[in-house]
């Protein structure tokens, strides 16, 4: 059912709002990561769990809210990217995929020249002017976000 936030961010879900988990610290500046999650119809995924994974060891968790938004406060990384990881309802097995921050070296990236060039897009964030990075993950559709087989 859609109980994924019962055992993984309980007391977290709320009226437009994502109280994310954070745990451990790592090395790098905090940045804010953010964007939406939307099924392969373009309707908001409300009952996900998103969380972020960075090199140095820091994680941050959040459940999406009723438009299917997620925040993430995390260390940024010395590497490009920040490894993502999703489950909601209807995916079997947890879905991976990359955060590639706009202003780093993705292109010489081992995993992203893997990634067909029309597709790369679905894996870089826009850079906001307050310093945060948003990333719309597309579960399906013409604008699928890309998934990793990991």
């Amino acid at each position: 059912g859609p109980f994924v936030h019962i055992g993984t961010t309980p007391g977290e879900r709320g009226t437009h709002g994502v109280a994310p988990l954070a745990a451990r610290e790592g090395a790098g500046v905090p940045v804010t990561l953010h964007g939406t999650l939307t099924d392969g119809e373009g309707a908001p995924v409300t009952d996900a769990l998103v969380e972020a994974w960075n090199a140095g060891g820091a994680w941050a968790r959040c459940a999406t809210d009723d438009l299917g938004g997620w925040r993430l406060d995390i260390a940024r990384p010395a590497v490009p990217f920040v490894g993502l990881y999703l489950v909601a309802r209807g995916i079997n097995l947890g879905l991976h995929t990359r955060l590639y921050f706009p202003d780093a070296d993705w292109r010489s990236d081992p995993a992203m020249a893997r990634v067909p060039e029309d597709r790369r897009a679905t894996l870089v964030a826009s850079g906001e002017a307050d310093g945060a990075y948003r990333l719309d993950i597309r579960l399906g559709g013409a604008e699928e976000t890309v998934f990793l087989d990991v």
